[in-house]
């Protein structure tokens, strides 16, 4: 079938969750399906990264989009009722450009990933798939608890937005997918939502031998708000909360300055590394303390992965189920991260067996493959509709 896949951004590099999510899906999609690729940018794509996609795609389609013109409409949105993120990436101009490359085509389906991208398509008659991939409304209620005023009233009005418009466009697309149970839990709408989850892919994150050069470690994209929150929390709760001066590191692409300030003596902010694994195979323990956000947290996964200890929040295990004690340790305070921090690293030997269960877990849990397979068979369904 042609399959035309639209997104908000270029799924490649894999630096933030949207773009890992979509690269992963799109590579299996390829074994089965024409893909055509229609992508907004705000930013310059590199011709690497052009390349990496060519090699699935039979055609890719980058509209760039202006970030100023962007955050004007965003502003213009106080009188609306759509959501910010809505009005960020949508344009008219755009819409008559997507739409235009959608009717030459002709696709047999239509992959709409992430609401914000549900407006350009989704009165159109071709059979439609929305990937939610979170519960932006949930993400945005829970941002609340750790902003200030005048964030917190923004990120209030957004929650509110996101909530309506989540059930709202269900209605408009034939089928809906999320990523994981507690997302699907959260979103307030009458159709039914399929849970396709992430994958990792063991034969990439696999046990590396390497000297320790850090007790703790946290990666992610450094710009996400979530993770800015759990940086500061590793240096200002954890770190003080620790009688020795273990190692930290922060590793992850596009650092906010308020990460960048976090870096001194006993704490290493490093910013994008090529390949990620290094990080993980170079530090002791994994820890990530989030507290907001949702949807499923791959760091974590990659981290078992490669049988590190992972110690993690309730929040985020809420999305991977996993056992506390058996694959990893839960914390929700400074003082638990602090404990369990110093329990592992001051016997080390006594956790192996939790590190070898980490890996099966996610053996056993989170296959691309499987994931796929699922999302193959539901993308077929729909376009035997048509």
């Amino acid at each position: 079938m042609k399959l035309v896949i639209l997104s908000s951004r270029f799924p490649y590099p894999l630096e933030k969750g949207d773009k890992l999510r979509l690269y992963h899906q799109m590579k299996d999609l390829a074994n089965h399906h024409e893909l055509h690729l229609i992508s907004l940018s705000d930013e310059e794509v590199s011709d690497q990264s052009i390349e990496t996609i060519k090699a699935i795609t039979e055609s890719i389609k980058i509209i760039k989009i202006s970030r100023k013109s962007a955050l004007s409409r965003t502003a213009k949105a106080l009188i609306s009722k759509k959501p910010f993120q809505v009005h960020y990436f949508f344009s008219r101009k755009v819409n008559f450009e997507v739409n235009q490359t959608i009717d030459q085509i002709q696709p047999d389906v239509i992959y709409c990933q992430l609401i914000r991208m549900s407006e350009y398509v989704r009165y159109r008659k071709e059979p439609k798939v929305l990937d939610y991939m979170d519960c932006f409304s949930m993400n945005y209620l829970k941002r609340q608890n750790f902003e200030s005023f005048p964030a917190r009233l923004i990120s209030s009005q957004e929650a509110k937005r996101l909530r309506s418009y989540e059930r709202e466009v269900a209605a408009n697309f034939d089928r809906l997918t999320i990523i994981s149970e507690r997302d699907k839990n959260e979103i307030d709408a009458s159709s039914e939502i399929i849970v396709i989850s992430n994958g990792i892919d063991i034969d990439y994150f696999h046990p590396i031998n390497k000297e320790m050069n850090c007790d703790i470690l946290f990666v992610g994209n450094m710009g996400y708000h979530p993770n800015v929150l759990a940086a500061e929390f590793i240096a200002r709760e954890i770190k003080p909360a620790l009688r020795t001066n273990y190692r930290i590191r922060i590793a992850g692409a596009r650092p906010t300055n308020r990460v960048k300030k976090l870096n001194r003596k006993g704490i290493e902010v490093t910013g994008w590394i090529e390949d990620i694994r290094e990080a993980y195979a170079g530090a002791e323990i994994f820890v990530a303390p989030i507290f907001s956000g949702a949807g499923q947290q791959n760091k974590i996964l990659e981290a078992m992965a490669m049988e590190k200890i992972c110690i993690t929040t309730s929040n985020v295990n809420d999305a991977i189920g996993a056992n506390h004690g058996q694959h990893l340790f839960i914390a929700d305070s400074a003082a638990e991260f602090a404990l369990r921090i110093t329990e592992v690293l001051q016997n080390k030997k006594k956790y192996k067996e939790i590190k070898e269960n980490a890996r099966q877990f996610v053996l056993q849990h989170f296959s691309w493959k499987k994931e796929n397979n699922k999302l193959n068979e539901l993308i077929i369904k729909a376009g035997k509709e048509k």
